[in-house]
């Protein structure tokens, strides 16, 4: 083979190698546009990283009253299969002041299972999470706040969360996946209460059912 073709040859072989970090990086880039801007069941939101550690504040609406929204944080194990990305959501110890739940939870296509502690508050309206077992430490709460008129709650999920195996992939992506499993819990905690009849009716009469 003279120069002059192993030059192309070379030439060749660089392109291709670029071409393939190209679609590797496009393929990276519409995992995190999937999940940039507004979640539907996500009514405000604050995410904040500083090295391997995320701030996180999230607010979600529900339409039904604060006490029927507590219960359904009681019962995790309603969770499961209420939305599809939930594969099991099982009570492994615990009572109604504390339960220890196993969660099977699908995040932007991948598995993750999680054991975690659920504390509950009757009085503050506060649920407590922290993480038992995983690849992911989460320590954190949901605060429920009713409505003036009563018929209504915002939940609003304050937390910190430590990744312990860092991947290299970008921050939104990561704050998609964040993103996606309040959401989820959401939908989840939206379709318990439709099966029970308890979510609010709006002015048209029509019920408010979880997307």
């Amino acid at each position: 083979m003279n120069a002059r073709n192993v030059a192309i040859a070379i030439a060749v072989i660089v392109l291709l190698g670029v071409l393939w970090i190209g679609l590797k990086l496009r393929g990276v880039q519409q995992a995190a546009v999937k999940w940039e801007g507004a979640v539907p069941e996500i009514t405000s939101e604050n995410i904040t990283k500083q090295g391997d550690t995320f701030q996180i504040e999230l607010t979600s609406r529900i339409d039904a009253p604060v006490d029927a929204v507590f219960d359904s944080f009681q019962h995790p194990e309603k969770s499961q299969g209420m939305v599809e990305e939930i594969k099991m959501a099982k009570v492994l110890s615990g009572d109604e002041k504390k339960k220890t739940v196993e969660f099977h939870i699908n995040v932007l296509g991948q598995l993750q299972v999680l054991t975690v502690d659920l504390t509950y508050d009757p009085e503050q309206k506060r649920i407590g999470i922290k993480t038992v077992e995983g690849t992911t430490d989460i320590d954190g709460t949901y605060q429920l706040t009713p409505s003036p008129d009563g018929k209504r709650t915002l939940v609003t999920y304050k937390a910190t969360q430590v990744d312990k195996l860092p991947l290299p992939i970008p921050e939104a992506v990561e704050k998609s996946g964040i993103k996606e499993q309040f959401a989820n819990l959401m939908r989840a905690i939206k379709k318990d209460l439709e099966q029970q009849g308890k979510l609010v009716a709006d002015a048209a009469g029509e019920i408010r059912a979880a997307a």
